[in-house]
């Protein structure tokens, strides 16, 4: 291989490299969101479908009530003692005898996001009901 060989596989290796490292730095896409606003008449926002992202807004004072039902390959509910996946939210959990996953109270009159771990799971079809409520659950 003489230098001119040379030469020409530094500057294609080069040019090569900085697309391959920016391809691995590339953030991986993010899943669906949903965008949802309470129900008048009961507080609460129910979906079905593969969303892995809710952002809602919640009064400050706010108790924010969520359960997730993964709907399975047989396209039956997963038993609740079968769910893998539990809400998150940047608020405090709040211990209460419901079914709903309680999150609360809200600090400040804004959008909150709820999302879902583990994130292996994200994208699998599920039932969300999503409530908000001004007083706290039953402990």
């Amino acid at each position: 291989m003489d230098f001119r060989h040379i030469l020409a596989f530094t500057v294609a290796a080069g040019a090569f490299l900085p697309g391959q490292s920016s391809a691995q730095e590339e953030p991986t896409q993010p899943g669906p969101n949903q965008r949802f606003k309470l129900g008048q008449s009961d507080g609460c926002f129910r979906y079905i479908g593969d969303a892995v992202e809710f952002v809602g807004r919640f009064k400050a004072g706010s108790y924010v009530g969520v359960s997730m039902i993964t709907i399975g390959q047989d396209g039956l509910p997963t038993p609740a003692a079968d769910e893998d996946r539990t809400p998150a939210t940047d608020l405090p959990a709040w211990t209460s005898a419901s079914p709903h996953f309680w999150f609360g109270p809200t600090t400040s009159s804004r959008d909150y996001s709820i999302t879902f771990s583990p994130r292996a799971a994200w994208g699998s079809a599920a039932i969300v009901t999503i409530c908000g409520r001004q007083s706290p659950p039953a402990t």
